[in-house]
């Protein structure tokens, strides 16, 4: 069954009301309420691993084994993270072997080419994972490691922390609740302030950045595109340590429900990291992070038909933090911490993680289309999604999102 129109896709509807359940019952409770003490290892220990660490350990969780590729990493994760004493590793096989018995999960947050490929050993060894996204940097490495590992969503928890982001959830609620009539247009904004570091691995602007918005807008209507068209733009004054064939990109879409839907992407927003969010609907609209200022507050407002704020607007807080941080850390430390509290819980329930990869495999082709399409001139893509894998990657062969390996071509 295609997943395009709403209320067409059981295993959608079902996994998005299951998970948004469970992190409301997160909401409820203190941050630090396991039964027992976890035993992370790390494997991936650069700028957004460190981040996933340090969040752990400040959870009250013990990180007892860490590595990377780079031994310098690692170093100077011992150092900033006091871990000193931890075993090391410089091969995520030889981690998972290893640490089987000494370790309760663990985190991945190599880099994206190398993501399948370091997190294979674990699921072997039936290690519970938390994957920094995506699956890969390529679509055909996706479906294959989906392909390996199955449907099967006990075994790993995708770092699409959007999910659990206070402020999206009760947008997210405000649109199923009615408030805004039915939904037609969404836009999805995704602005950083700084070009990635000179270490950053990234296939395009549209692979790197998109994905976090493109499964937001998913998340937000429960509905995979069906067409997608895009452009990648290069703006003045710009400079970056590497190239991702521009600064700036637009991707325009449409669903099978007819919503109109765009994602707005750049690392040129000087005044500061930006994500916001419109929803506009038949009887209303929301605007969920218009700009407030850096750090500052993440208004959700829902503005009626006689443009006045319904009473279920409300406004949410980011992190303050000191010291040196990456520059989206303010905005989704909450969500983090949250996605992480989140998958100790289903671990130690032996229930179904939230987002898998079942989830952010969806967010790859989207974002693999809008790719395809900047790279050619702005040529619209066809999308069809389907529960049966193999449907689905024919699909994705069909509308020339990828090449057919076993024919060769």
């Amino acid at each position: 069954m295609t997943s395009g129109v709403r209320g067409a896709v059981t295993r959608n509807e079902f996994r998005v009301t299951e998970l948004t359940h469970k992190i409301r019952a997160v909401f409820s409770r203190e941050s630090n309420n396991m039964s027992k003490t976890v035993r992370y290892g790390v494997y991936g220990v650069g700028r957004i691993g460190r981040v996933h660490a340090a969040i752990v350990q400040e959870q009250g969780h013990r990180i007892v084994a860490i590595g990377d590729d780079v031994q310098a990493a690692v170093v100077a994760a011992q150092q900033e993270l006091g871990l000193s004493s931890v075993q090391t590793f410089d091969d995520a096989a030889s981690m998972a072997h290893t640490m089987v018995g000494a370790i309760d999960a663990v985190i991945i947050a190599s880099h994206t080419k190398d993501h399948a490929r370091h997190a294979l050993p674990f699921v072997q060894a039936r290690i519970p994972i938390y994957l920094e996204k995506p699956l890969t940097d390529g679509l055909s490495e996706a479906f294959a490691f989906v392909e390996t590992i199955g449907r099967d969503p006990h075994q790993l928890q995708i770092g699409l922390q959007r999910r659990y982001d206070p402020a999206l959830l009760h947008t997210k609620k405000l649109i199923q609740d009615g408030l805004i009539g039915d939904v037609r247009e969404i836009r999805c904004i995704l602005r950083d302030q700084y070009p990635p570091p000179p270490t950053y691995s990234s296939r395009g602007l549209i692979i790197d950045m998109g994905i976090h918005v493109a499964d937001e807008a998913i998340f937000l209507l429960n509905e995979f595109p069906n067409e997608v068209w895009a452009s990648v733009h290069r703006t003045k004054g710009y400079n970056s340590p590497i190239d991702e064939g521009g600064d700036t990109a637009f991707v325009t879409f449409t669903t099978p429900s007819q919503v109109l839907g765009r994602l707005d992407l750049s690392r040129t927003h000087a005044s500061g990291y930006n994500n916001e969010t419109y929803i506009i609907g038949t009887r209303g609209t929301i605007h969920t992070g218009r700009f407030a200022g850096y750090p500052g507050p993440i208004h959700v407002e829902l503005w009626q038909s006689n443009g006045t704020l319904h009473p279920e607007s409300k406004t949410f807080e980011m992190t303050h933090l000191t010291g040196a941080y990456p520059e989206f850390l303010p905005r989704f430390d909450r969500a983090y911490r949250r996605a992480h509290q989140q998958f100790r819980e289903d671990i130690e329930n032996g229930a179904a993680f939230g987002v898998t990869q079942n989830e952010v495999l969806d967010a790859q082709v989207f974002v693999e289309a809008a790719h395809r399409s900047a790279q050619q001139g702005g040529r619209r893509f066809q999308m069809q999604r389907f529960d049966d894998l193999e449907r689905y990657k024919a699909a994705c062969i069909a509308h020339g999102l990828m090449e057919d390996m076993a024919n060769g071509d």
